[in-house]
Formats: C-alpha cells, structure tokens, sequence
C-alpha cells in the first residue's frame, strides 16, 4: 500500500472534482475511482477530506440515493 501525502487537502479535493468533472461522475463515484486506480483504501483518504468536499458529498450521497436525507423539491409550490 502506497503512503497518502496529507498536506494539501485543497489539491487533493481539486484533484477529485476534476476527476468528477472530466468523467462525468459524482464525487463518491471519483473518490471511487481514485482509490481503485491509486490502490488506496477508502479509509484512507478520510484526512484529505477538507469541510467543504465534506459538504459537497454529502449533497451528492443525498441527491444520488447514496444515503438517506432531506428530499429536495421539484417545485417552490
């Protein structure tokens, strides 16, 4: 197993959104895939998480029936 450089969580969280941008993914499915192709375990990676990236899954897992959570209006009314 490879030793995870934890001391730019920015990059690395600019790094998974890129990987989701570019493959048309969402953020859990880009960690996914990071850790498949880097061979990390996902526990691993849970130190470069940033607050914000945090956040941004969280909505992902929410909005990609990953988790449960808040249901998100079609509508206003």
């Amino acid at each position: 197993m490879q030793q995870i450089e934890v001391s730019n969580k920015e990059y690395f969280a600019s790094n998974i959104r890129t990987i989701a941008r570019n493959n048309n993914l969402d953020l859990v499915e880009a960690i996914t895939s990071f850790c498949e192709d880097n061979e990390y375990q996902m526990e691993d990676i849970i130190p470069l998480l940033d607050k914000n990236l945090r956040e941004e899954i969280k909505v992902d897992a929410i909005a990609g029936r990953y988790i449960r959570g808040f249901k998100i209006p079609k509508t206003l009314f």
